[in-house]
């Protein structure tokens, strides 16, 4: 739910207008794009990798679950940005590029889009630590409880 929630956030921000009328409309088209191609996919790829590799090594704690939403919600764009060209404008066209190279104009529009998306990243991790980390209780393990398990 936290990607759907985020891209909802995202699409009231910016909604894209693909010559829709009605507001309401074009924030659910645009909640629609943004979770099927850039929330859930990199969700699937990194984060819950991230989840379980994190899982028992690092406390999750609102700043960690955070800076890892702000790596998965950024990094999948980042390498659009760098390893797209001019020639895929479809992509990026609101980056500029001048004589097939990256101008600082564009290299600017491109860390101010990071930024962004790098902060609905981080609101998606705090998202997540609220509803799956901030109840969890650390609790000491006894030497007598190594074979309980499910206690």
């Amino acid at each position: 739910m936290v990607p759907l929630i985020a891209s909802f956030a995202y699409a009231v921000y910016n909604p894209a207008y693909q010559g829709l009328p009605d507001m309401m409309e074009r924030i659910v088209r645009t909640t629609e794009v943004v979770a099927v191609i850039g929330a859930y996919p990199p969700t699937l790829v990194l984060g819950i990798p991230l989840l379980l590799y994190f899982r028992g090594r690092v406390r999750p704690s609102l700043a960690n679950c955070a800076m890892v939403g702000a790596f998965v919600a950024t990094v999948p764009w980042m390498c659009l940005v760098v390893f797209s060209g001019p020639d895929q404008a479809s992509i990026d066209d609101h980056i500029t590029y001048q004589n097939g190279t990256m101008t600082w104009w564009g290299f600017l529009e491109a860390l101010q889009w990071l930024g962004e998306t790098a902060v609905f990243g981080i609101a998606a991790g705090g998202l997540f630590w609220l509803v799956a980390a901030a109840g969890i209780k650390i609790q000491p393990v006894s030497d007598t409880a190594s074979g309980k398990v499910f206690e």
